[in-house]
């Protein structure tokens, strides 16, 4: 079981780099090694209005306007300038941004795929600086993968049906609106998108899935890391 439970106001942690260049944070009493090594100044620094402005101007925005059942064409042309505002503030991160190299290998997948298909750099970047740095986020996408098909390599409609089942995993309510949230528009996003599906087919679904050491600190943030295996 994690010690997510505080006895003291810090834990030793020992950081080490792996033969595949990327961290690991061991800390004291954990069973396993973290992946990565999360930097707080980024979390509540620049990263920070970077996610919370993916949130407002891509997701909350783009709702209401399919509840006010705008026409699609000027959805998406929205969404065009919306990112493009996103982009210009993941620019001023682009210097806290680790190399491909030092990515943990799950980013690195994600990063690789990105860069095959030829998605917009910059939003690979911005994604990629997300998940790298975020473990929140990187798990959640992680967990979703053991709903992929295994005989085959997963589609458009497999990612999406596998996205729908986030919302319950999540034990907290207000996640639970969240994940519907980040669904709906989501989909609305990758339908008919041609990069995106080639996307799905490049990457290598079986180095992104979560490992057991995700798995263990996964089970500690209100998140049923074992359903549907396990009933709650």
């Amino acid at each position: 079981m994690v010690n997510y439970w505080k006895f003291n106001d810090s834990v030793e942690a020992k950081v080490y780099k792996t033969k595949d260049g990327h961290y690991e944070m061991q800390m004291h009493g954990e069973k396993y090694p973290f992946m990565g090594v999360p930097r707080g100044v980024l979390l509540f620094g620049k990263l920070s209005p970077l996610k919370h402005q993916i949130k407002n101007k891509i997701f909350n925005e783009t709702w209401r306007l399919l509840e006010e059942q705008k026409p699609e064409a000027e959805i998406r042309s929205y969404l065009e300038g919306a990112w493009e505002e996103i982009f210009k503030l993941a620019e001023e991160c682009k210097y806290d941004m680790l190399p491909y190299e030092k990515m943990i290998p799950v980013v690195k997948e994600i990063y690789r795929a990105m860069t095959v298909v030829d998605i917009d750099p910059r939003l690979r970047d911005a994604i990629c600086f997300i998940m790298q740095e975020d473990d929140a986020y990187r798990n959640r996408m992680q967990w979703i993968v053991k709903f992929f098909p295994w005989i085959r390599q997963p589609t458009i409609s497999d990612f999406l049906n596998a996205l729908a089942n986030l919302e319950h995993a999540e034990v907290v309510g207000d996640m639970k609106e969240r994940e519907r949230l980040f669904y709906r528009i989501f989909k609305f996003m990758v339908q008919d998108n041609q990069k995106f599906a080639a996307f799905v087919k490049e990457v290598k679904w079986s180095k992104v899935g979560l490992t057991k050491g995700d798995k263990y600190f996964l089970r500690a943030k209100y998140f049923k890391c074992d359903w549907p295996e396990y009933s709650y």
